[in-house]
């Protein structure tokens, strides 16, 4: 595999490792191994999908555990009425869709790992909130705080996988990364099984022990992620300093139909937020999601109240 490169040149010695040339004339040739490359995404798989799928899985769990809540004793402590509890629920979407632009702009200032870091402490203690209130305006302002903090995971996980994959290979990491989601169905009514158990407990309500548990978990991993989730191919240290070069310069030659060129250090520009505002691809997927995601959020918000709606029928 080539490409022309302006830094240091790599080439396969008669044995088939890769050595470096230390060159430092531009229009170089960078040279190696197919089987270099697929070792180095492995090691970039196996560090980078883990932490993402793990941290998504709690994102999730902590704005979807409010089904579970509710069949455990949410809406009758809270006195709350149908429209009460959907009003709940529904709120958290639109300060959500709002600060996911904000949010990833920030990513040009602050590495992701700190930022991850930042968020999840931040929506771990509001969801830890959620375990205290005591009446319907209670829990709509800690659901409107919790959508703020967690915006921007999701623009961030994906913004991470950009820096660190090609274009072709973004869409499978991308559908493990999201399907972790799906786990959470499963994780999280085990959760609500176990935790209901400590109903009573320093004279706490079973789903308030829901919220502040899943919340602290929350606040605990959200503290370790700066230490364990990778940044960019430059600084981390699972690679060495040759496999470093592959993974930098096999981003950088993944070049786009305008002629552009991955930067791991490219400047902040409001021209790149105004062109991706204008591009019609950019709204036809806001559109599709919309479509595809609706329905599934009502339905796992809902399920757990279908369920016990029908047992009890």
């Amino acid at each position: 595999m080539t490409a022309t490169v302006d830094e240091p040149r790599l080439e396969k010695s008669m044995s088939g490792a890769v050595k470096d040339v230390h060159s430092t004339h531009a229009g170089e040739m960078i040279t190696y191994p197919a089987e270099e490359e697929a070792i180095i995404r492995r090691k970039i798989d196996w560090r980078l999908l883990p932490p993402l799928a793990l941290l998504y899985l709690i994102s999730y769990l902590d704005r979807t555990n409010m089904g579970n809540a509710a069949i455990i004793g949410l809406k009758t402590d809270l006195h709350l009425s149908p429209t009460q509890y959907n009003l709940c629920n529904s709120i958290f979407f639109i300060p959500y869709s709002l600060f996911e632009i904000p949010s990833n702009l920030v990513l040009k200032f602050i590495k992701p790992s700190t930022f991850v870091t930042i968020m999840m402490v931040s929506w771990g203690i509001v969801a830890t909130l959620q375990g205290i209130v005591q009446n319907f305006a209670g829990l709509m302002v800690v659901r409107v705080f919790l959508a703020i903090c967690e915006a921007g995971f999701f623009p961030a996980a994906s913004y991470l996988l950009t820096m660190w994959y090609r274009r072709s290979e973004i869409q499978v990491r991308a559908s493990i990364f999201y399907s972790a989601g799906a786990l959470s169905g499963a994780v999280s009514g085990l959760l609500a099984y176990l935790l209901q158990l400590m109903n009573g407990v320093a004279g706490l309500e079973g789903w308030r022990w829901l919220f502040i548990l899943e919340g602290i978990i929350t606040v605990l991993v959200g503290c370790s992620v700066k230490f364990w989730l990778p940044d960019s191919p430059s600084d981390c240290s699972f690679l060495s300093d040759d496999e470093k070069i592959i993974a930098t310069q096999r981003l950088q030659y993944d070049i786009g139909t305008n002629g552009g060129r991955y930067n791991e250090n490219q400047k902040f520009k409001w021209k790149y937020v105004r062109l991706a505002l204008l591009d019609y691809k950019v709204w036809l997927i806001v559109v599709v999601y919309w479509g595809c995601a609706i329905p599934i959020y009502g339905f796992i918000y809902t399920l757990p109240t279908v369920i016990k709606e029908l047992g009890n029928s």
